[in-house]
């Protein structure tokens, strides 16, 4: 791409008059640079690197020190607004297929998508990651993402899919956490699955057209009981009436504490806020023994299972 260009498309000023007058690649990775290569530096202390790694062009949006005077520098207003202008003008040439999803769905992709299945894209959302995976695709790529303003951003034609309501037959609830339907004729039986996310189970078997690995419903994060006993110790799957789950993501929360109450309104149900607190005032709520599930928000499943197992007091003993 020509400098010239380059500029314009990035609602830049050229700060200097460089040797040079085009560059082969563009990044926003450090470790992508090569000879020839533009690179979008939102990190100041990464520029000498990337010099010497042989970048022809500096992009950046505060006022740089012009360590040399050969190679182009570019200043911008909002380097995320920058990087967004040149990433969409080289998807106009791909044609790829966008898709504004919810993180439901989302999450149910990327735990039954295959490394086979290139053709479908999961975005970050951070456009300095997603930025690398987006300028070379091909055509055939179908893009997903939960964040509409990004994809507003970077593509012409987006596309929402909605939430599905599927007809299902036989439905048994046989827990919180595990039913059996049948759809179509296939009868799924006793699957690791929340009444609440049948729908987006058969949905995603759509999108992804072909079979699904349903086995990876074992390791499913979405509304994951953790058991715990009275020592607040982690043990089996339904060995206990007692459990916690939770998620970092507010939507996602929502929807699981809905159902949570809707379906186990029997129960002592906890619901903890984790944004204000530190973990060890966490560990307190945790410890309260007077109910059978608590919802922690803010807090990843991973991030709970790290706080029990350092404060399990029987582990610290061998």
């Amino acid at each position: 791409m020509k400098i010239s260009a380059l500029v314009d498309i990035a609602e830049g000023s050229l700060l200097n008059s460089p040797a040079i007058s085009f560059v082969t690649q563009i990044h926003t990775n450090i470790k992508k640079i090569n000879d020839g290569d533009a690179y979008f530096a939102t990190d100041e202390t990464y520029i000498q690197k990337a010099i010497d790694k042989g970048s022809f062009c500096i992009i950046c949006d505060f006022e740089p020190i012009i360590l040399d005077e050969e190679i182009a520098w570019i200043r911008v207003d909002d380097i995320q607004k920058a990087i967004c202008n040149v990433l969409r003008y080289k998807l106009i040439e791909q044609q790829a297929n966008y898709f504004f999803i919810d993180k439901i769905l989302f999450e149910f992709i990327q735990l039954f998508k295959t490394k086979e299945q290139s053709n479908i894209l999961l975005l970050s959302n951070n456009i300095l990651k997603d930025f690398e995976i987006l300028y070379n695709i091909d055509s055939s790529k179908d893009i997903y993402s939960t964040d509409i303003s990004l994809l507003k951003n970077i593509a012409t034609n987006t596309n929402t899919i909605s939430y599905k309501k599927y007809d299902i037959n036989n439905l048994t609830n046989h827990s919180l956490f595990e039913t059996s339907f049948s759809y179509e004729g296939v009868f799924y039986d006793k699957l690791r699955l929340p009444n609440v996310y049948i729908n987006h189970f058969l949905q995603v078997q759509e999108i992804i057209k072909e079979p699904i690995d349903i086995k990876k419903l074992n390791n499913n994060n979405l509304f994951k009981p953790i058991f715990i006993n009275k020592s607040n110790q982690i043990v089996g799957y339904g060995q206990t009436n007692r459990f916690i789950l939770s998620s970092f993501d507010k939507d996602i929360a929502s929807v699981e504490i809905d159902y949570l109450k809707r379906f186990y309104s029997y129960a002592n149900i906890k619901i903890v806020s984790s944004s204000n607190i530190n973990n060890k005032e966490l560990f307190s709520h945790i410890s309260d023994t007077n109910y059978n599930a608590i919802y922690i928000k803010n807090k990843s499943i991973t991030n709970i299972i790290r706080i029990l197992e350092k404060n399990d007091n029987s582990a610290k003993l061998f």
